[in-house]
C-alpha cells in the first residue's frame, strides 16, 4: 500500500494511507539499514510503501524516490543536514515589508536552497505591505520579478493579495519558510482558520521529550492539499552546495560563467572576472552578489567542494 509521510518523531512515522486514514508506522529493519540510512532520513512529504500490522498501525517496507527536497544546515557545532520536506509542489518564501525589516539576503538563501534541491514552484511572498506606506519594497519586488521569480505582495491584516495566495495552497504539497515575525501564522490562519494554532500545538507536543528527525509536519487542508509549516529561522544556510557550484544557482550570474579570464574563477577576487564587472556596472544587484559571497564563504568554511 502507498502512503504519504505526515510527520516523523524518532522511529514513529505518521502516514496518510490510500484509505484517507492516518496510521502510526515504524520502519522495517532492512529499510533502516539501507545505504541511504533511510530510517533516519524519512521526512514529511516522503512517499512510502507500507503494510498494516494492526488497527491504526503499520510498518514501512520502502521509501519511494524523491522528486525534490528542501535541505538546510542544522544549527549546532557540527555541520549536519536537516531535510525539511520532500516532494514539494510550492515553496513560499515569506518575508515582511517592514517589522521586521525586509531582508533580501534571506530570500536569496531560500532561493538557492530550493534550486539546489530541485524545487521549482517558488513564490516570494512579501507580507505586511500595509506597513510599507513609502513603498520601500518596490526595488526588491522589481529585482526578483526581473530575475523571473514569482512575487506576491500581501497583507494578512487587510486581506490585500490574499485571495491569489490562498488559492495556491489547495493542490499538492506547500511549504512556508520565513523569519520570525514575517506573518507566516497569519497567512496560515487565512488559508484555514485556526490552522496556525493547530500547527504550533502539534509542534510543541511532537517535540516534547523526543528526538525528532524533521522540523516539519504536514497538515491536510479542508479545501484540498497539504501544508508544511516550519519554525521561524534567524539564519538560513543551504546544505551541501560546493563553493564552485554555487554560482549556478544565481541565474543572472550563471549566464556569465565560463567567460572570465581564469577558468577556475571564484568570482571573488580574481582579475578579469565578468561577474564582478557586471556588479560594478549595475547589471547585477549588489545585494545578490553580497549573498553569493556570504554563502560561498560558508561553503568554504565547512569544506564543501566537488569530488
Amino acid at each position: 500500500m502507498s502512503g504519504l509521510v505526515l510527520r516523523v518523531s524518532g522511529w514513529e512515522i505518521l502516514v496518510a494511507g490510500e484509505d484517507g486514514a492516518e496510521h502510526l508506522c515504524q520502519v522495517r529493519g532492512k529499510v533502516k539499514a539501507g545505504p541511504r540510512r533511510a530510517g533516519a532520513q524519512i521526512v514529511a512529504g516522503d512517499g512510502v510503501d507500507w503494510q498494516p500490522t494492526e488497527a491504526g498501525r503499520g510498518i514501512i517496507e520502502a521509501i519511494c524516490p524523491r522528486q525534490n527536497i528542501l535541505s538546510r544546515t542544522a544549527s549546532g557545532n557540527r555541520p549536519l543536514e536537516q531535510v525539511m520536506a520532500a516532494n514539494v509542489d510550492r515553496f513560499f518564501i515569506v518575508v515582511a515589508a517592514r517589522q521586521p525589516a525586509l531582508r533580501p539576503g534571506f530570500v536569496d538563501r531560500a532561493l538557492v536552497m530550493a534550486a539546489s534541491g530541485g524545487v521549482t514552484g517558488v513564490v516570494v511572498c512579501i507580507n505586511k505591505v500595509d506597513l510599507d506606506g513609502e513603498n520601500e519594497r518596490r526595488p526588491v519586488v522589481t529585482l526578483y520579478r526581473d530575475l523571473g521569480y514569482e512575487v506576491i505582495e500581501t497583507s494578512a491584516a487587510t486581506g490585500a493579495g490574499m485571495v491569489g495566495l490562498v488559492e495556491r495552497f489547495h493542490e499538492g504539497l506547500s511549504v512556508l519558510i520565513g523569519p520570525s515575525g514575517a506573518g507566516k501564522s497569519s497567512i496560515l490562519n487565512t488559508v484555514e482558520p485556526g490552522l496556525a494554532i493547530r500547527t504550533q500545538e502539534l509542534m510543541r507536543h511532537h517535540d516534547r521529550g523526543r528526538h525528532t528527525t524533521t522540523s516539519s509536519s504536514l497538515h491536510k487542508l479542508r479545501g484540498g492539499g497539504y501544508v508544511a509549516d516550519t519554525p521561524g529561522v534567524k539564519q538560513l544556510q543551504p546544505w551541501g552546495i560546493p563553493a564552485e557550484e554555487l554560482v549556478t544557482y544565481f541565474p543572472e550570474m550563471a549566464s556569465r560563467i565560463g567567460d572570465c579570464q581564469f577558468r577556475d574563477c571564484s568570482h571573488l577576487h580574481e582579475p578579469g572576472c565578468l561577474i564582478r564587472a557586471a556588479v560594478e556596472e549595475g547589471q547585477i544587484a549588489e545585494s545578490r552578489y553580497d549573498s553569493f559571497a556570504r554563502i560561498h564563504a560558508e561553503s568554504d568554511a565547512v569544506g564543501v567542494h566537488r569530488g
